[in-house]
């Protein structure tokens, strides 16, 4: 079967994710919860610590830019009309979060999530586990590596998988549209 990509990479140059783990790690933690208020805590399935920036910290320019040209290049077209806060990430020993997807089509909201992308802030060699992976028809482990941008469809399944040592930094921001039909 043929398709259109799952995903589209980037790369940020290593001072600004130095300076997105400096700027961020300086906002306050909360646990990571799920579902559309995100008003779930079900550490089975999501376990991580969260920090959110607000909705017009600099860096979702860089990602709103990047966003753009995944739709455009890779042929998915969504109707973009707006992105939610820049979420950062910190997952530690035995922290992950399970298969999901980022929209939620029986919500009643007036927008859909159509694009989210995720940045992976420090050095694989920091952590051990904690790999990115997509779902469609077969699992993809994505080849990030520090700096690596990926934008993906929001309707895809996805997960990190567990963090086995170490400590892995991501930022993530959700692009969203009007609602699928």
């Amino acid at each position: 079967m043929s398709h259109l990509p799952i995903w589209f990479l980037g790369s940020l140059p290593q001072e600004t994710c130095d300076r997105l783990i400096v700027e961020l790690s300086c906002l306050p933690a909360q646990d990571a919860t799920m579902g559309v208020n995100g008003s779930e805590l079900a550490h089975a399935h999501r376990n991580t610590e969260v920090r959110f920036a607000d909705k017009d910290y600099w860096f979702g320019a860089t990602l709103e830019s990047f966003v753009r040209e995944a739709n455009r290049t890779c042929k998915w077209d969504y109707d973009i009309t707006g992105n939610e806060a820049v979420q950062f990430a910190k997952y530690g020993p035995e922290q992950h979060y399970n298969w999901h997807v980022d929209n939620f089509p029986l919500c009643g909201r007036d927008t859909d999530r159509k694009i989210t992308v995720v940045c992976l802030l420090n050095d694989p060699a920091e952590f051990t586990g904690g790999d990115f992976q997509i779902r469609l028809y077969s699992e993809y482990t994505a080849p990030l590596v520090r700096g690596s941008m990926i934008a993906f469809p929001s309707i895809l399944e996805h997960r990190v998988v567990p963090v086995l040592s170490g400590a892995r930094y991501s930022a993530t921001m959700w692009f969203n549209g009007p609602r699928f039909r």
